[in-house]
């Protein structure tokens, strides 16, 4: 018998997270059979819901499933959705509980770990989520351990992946455990996508924190604007007129942070944009914003995002298509590689 999957869809499921799904479990497109060939399609797939539910971008699907239809399956893939923090249809919930019980495996796209999560199975387990719903999942599911800006986690019998388009690189990651990295690999060839990405969510999340308001607030407001100057503790208990021993303790009490690690994580935050929009070298950006060494800045920005600040660049600022970066360019001619 076929492995059977099935694809949760509620009222405003995200159609990307859902094609994802459809494409990497269901029917291969016919440019398959070129490079594989496959007698039949390895998973049986059902897409579940209720009659006629709307999708994030307002149509709705008819073809659905019963919910009844996820008893039996061997996998729940459960997609994010607009909303996700709302109380979903006990039913629903219930299914997917049920379907964990029977040792089913449960696999979240972006959001959808809140609908998982309110399904009561989380508890004691390893997830990811997209990256600006961190805080709202936090607090709704308290005893999950979040890897807040990990692509996709792997818990054993439950696998979460971050925003959007990291739920291809989950599905590609099962496909590999299920059939062989080759296999997947020929599915990436096809979906024009590389089976494994390196660095995580946090590459391209953007600060959401709310202005300082707490006592500390103006003395926070400063460092933020002298970040670039070299400071120390020495310097900002002397500006706040208290002993360095408080202002830590109280730095720590009102953001979760001492100072260096404010400094870092600011400075990190104006390297990116000045990688993204400006032309100066990264040993020039790393003077630019603060830290006192290119090794200091590739050190701290690596800890926060994962990646490098060259390959952050050659990320984010684009390029002519089937060109490389200037970057990659220059280090290929030095390596005697024809681009």
């Amino acid at each position: 018998m076929p492995h059977r999957v099935a694809l949760i869809v509620l009222g405003g499921t995200f159609v990307l997270d859902l094609a994802v799904a459809v494409q990497a479990f269901g029917r291969r497109p016919s440019v398959f059979a070129k490079i594989r060939d496959e007698a039949r399609p390895p998973y049986e797939v059902g897409v579940c819901g209720q009659a006629l539910t709307p999708t994030s971008l307002g149509f709705t699907i008819a073809d659905l499933e019963p919910i009844a239809w996820i008893a039996g399956a061997d996998t729940v893939v459960v997609p994010g959705l607009e909303a996700p923090w709302v109380q979903q249809d006990p039913d629903v919930l219930a299914a997917i509980a049920k379907a964990a019980d029977d040792g089913a495996r449960i696999v979240s796209l972006c959001a959808g770990a809140f609908v998982v999560g309110q399904a009561g199975v989380l508890d004691g387990r390893r997830v990811t989520t997209h990256w600006a719903l961190a805080d709202e999942f936090r607090a709704a599911f308290p005893r999950a351990t979040l890897v807040e800006h990990a692509l996709y986690v792997d818990d054993g019998q439950f696998l979460s992946s971050g925003g959007m388009l990291a739920s291809a690189d989950l599905c590609l990651y099962v496909l590999g455990q299920d059939h062989g990295q080759a296999y997947a690999n020929d599915v990436s060839r096809v979906l024009i996508s590389p089976p494994h990405r390196t660095g995580g969510q946090a590459q391209y999340a953007r600060p959401l924190r709310a202005p300082a308001s707490g006592p500390l607030g103006p003395v926070l407001d400063w460092v933020d604007a002298h970040a670039t100057e070299p400071l120390t503790l020495t310097d900002v208990a002397a500006h706040a007129h208290m002993s360095e021993r408080t202002l830590e303790r109280r730095m720590r009490a009102e953001t979760g942070e001492s100072l260096g690690a404010r400094l870092a994580r600011v400075r990190v935050e104006r390297a990116c944009a000045l990688l993204e929009e400006s032309g100066l070298t990264v040993s020039q950006v790393a003077h630019s914003v603060g830290f006192g060494s290119t090794e200091s800045m590739r050190r701290h920005f690596l800890a926060r995002t994962g990646t490098t600040p060259r390959a952050y660049r050659e990320t984010f600022r684009g390029g002519t298509p089937g060109i490389p970066p200037v970057g990659k360019l220059r280090r290929q001619i030095a390596d005697g590689v024809s681009p």
